[in-house]
């Protein structure tokens, strides 16, 4: 008997920024951790996961120690403004961290505010009195997995489809077309190709799966020193996600 196969719909730029603006009028609401807790964990995973073009697993490897560490960090001042993403593995050909270095731009050409909702996922982080282990649990430290976030997720996609239906056509059953594994990813990388992205650069801040899937093992080294390794590439990095 024949599969039926239904690929993720792409989310694009201007549902995301709807869905971001959403998160943020529930955000100024209600200020207490309770309610905002959602929201930081749901507004940092949108913007990761669209603009480094990641699939929604991959997003849930996010290592809460290093990001604290590098959103801590004094900036660069020679760098255009960015968030450093720190992904848990071991990376052929990145020498030696167990982290994968995302650069993102702090906030996107389109206003996509990268550098905000990850903050407010540190504080959040910071709160709950979780400085190690993944970025992307609940209150006692327990990872989070795609069944946590999907469902409201796609709740919330649905809302905006409600308000804005010439971003979601009606006819589009949001809970059978979108989900968290490939919907960022396809959107992301559309829109990057639409903007006048090269290739090369889609395959850059693509190409930590290759070296994942080789399971290259080399020494480790401390963080500041994996950021100087590909402090060059930065600017490189960075234009794929300035561009969305």
């Amino acid at each position: 008997m024949g599969q039926e196969i239904r690929q993720d719909m792409a989310l694009s730029v201007p549902v995301i920024l709807e869905l971001l603006r959403l998160l943020e009028v529930d955000w100024a609401s209600d200020a207490t951790w309770t309610a905002r807790r959602p929201l930081a964990t749901l507004g940092a995973f949108i913007c990761i996961a669209f603009c480094g073009s990641f699939r929604g697993s991959e997003v849930f490897t996010v290592d809460c120690g290093g990001l604290h560490t590098y959103t801590t960090a004094p900036a660069d001042p020679t760098l255009p403004p960015h968030v450093i993403v720190p992904l848990l593995g071991r990376f052929k050909g990145e020498l030696g961290s167990r982290y994968h270095l995302t650069p993102l731009a702090a906030v996107t050409s389109s206003g996509i505010n990268v550098a905000l909702w990850v903050s407010r996922l540190v504080a959040l982080r910071a709160h709950d009195h979780h400085f190690h282990g993944p970025a992307f649990c609940d209150r006692n430290g327990r990872l989070l997995t795609t069944t946590d976030l999907e469902l409201d997720l796609l709740d919330r996609i649905q809302h905006v489809q409600a308000l804005q239906p010439t971003l979601i056509p009606a006819s589009v059953c949001v809970h059978d077309s979108y989900g968290i594994s490939r919907s960022f990813r396809r959107g992301a990388t559309s829109e990057a190709r639409a903007r006048g992205v090269s290739p090369e650069d889609i395959d850059l801040i693509n190409r930590w799966r290759t070296f994942e899937h080789a399971k290259g093992r080399r020494p480790r080294q401390i963080m500041r020193d994996h950021y100087s390794d590909i402090r060059l590439l930065i600017p490189a990095l960075l234009r794929f996600s300035q561009a969305l």
